[in-house]
């Protein structure tokens, strides 16, 4: 005869949660939702650059300009206001229950142990994938980072990669994506999925396998800890290390 658990399940555990949480039908709701205030950011994004002056070869060349900076700004504003709106609504709970919360010792402690994870792991697939196919993760952001030696636009960009793009990120990857996966499905399914989702959400083919495999780590930072915070933080400061190492290369 198996004996029952006693170990404690995870505040994000489906057990936890009210009956009509994550239910389908708003799901699919909120996911409608989520898909046209991306179309509106990016149409945002768009209209901000070319008004503030970036070209059509900035856009193909990824050049990084005043403008597609202010314009990924602005992109999130649309997303960040149907997750505010939503989240309550479909968890059933408040942000702070969902894990949007401050920095405890505990949070802190999982977003640096999950940090180390994420670049191991991410780091392990790049290699093994450039073993196998000889191709190695490029990314838009890295090209855009790159592009430019101007302070000011540095340090703005890198504020974007290493806050708010995380904040954002995690939010609907995790906050909305994962527990909605989690509903339906076991803890190692519902990661799988929103990693592999969010490695195809940055657009680069050969960036998918390493980047579904950070997002496998963020789950389970979220999923153990209990706070988007956690993986929040994780996020950055893998993103962090990545513009660290970048401008140290640079330099």
């Amino acid at each position: 005869m198996e004996k029952p658990s006693i170990s404690e399940p995870s505040p994000l555990s489906p057990t936890r949660w009210p009956a009509d949480a994550f239910s389908w039908e708003r799901s699919l709701a909120v996911l409608v939702a989520l898909g046209i205030a991306f179309y509106l950011g990016l149409r945002l994004d768009a209209t901000t650059a070319v008004y503030l002056g970036s070209t059509r070869h900035d856009f193909n060349t990824s050049n990084l300009t005043w403008g597609i900076a202010i314009g990924q700004y602005i992109s999130y504003l649309p997303l960040l206001a149907v997750l505010l709106i939503a989240m309550p609504w479909l968890s059933r709970r408040s942000l702070g229950a969902l894990g949007l919360r401050g920095f405890g010792r505990t949070t802190v402690i999982a977003g640096v142990l999950g940090a180390i994870a994420m670049y191991v792991v991410t780091i392990g697939v790049a290699n093994v994938q450039f073993l196998f196919t000889h191709q190695k993760p490029e990314e838009t952001a890295i090209s855009l980072f790159t592009s430019t030696h101007d302070t000011a636009l540095i340090v703005t960009f890198t504020f974007l990669a290493a806050i708010v793009a995380p904040f954002m990120e995690e939010f609907v990857f995790r906050g909305f994506l994962f527990n909605a996966l989690l509903r339906y499905m076991p803890v190692w399914a519902a990661a799988t999925l929103s990693g592999i989702i969010f490695g195809a959400s940055h657009g680069s083919p050969t960036a998918l396998l390493p980047l579904a495999a950070s997002g496998v780590v963020l789950a389970y930072v979220y999923e153990r800890s209990g706070s988007l915070t956690a993986s929040m933080l994780t996020h950055a400061l893998f993103n962090l290390i990545n513009v660290a190492l970048i401008s140290v290369a640079k330099s």
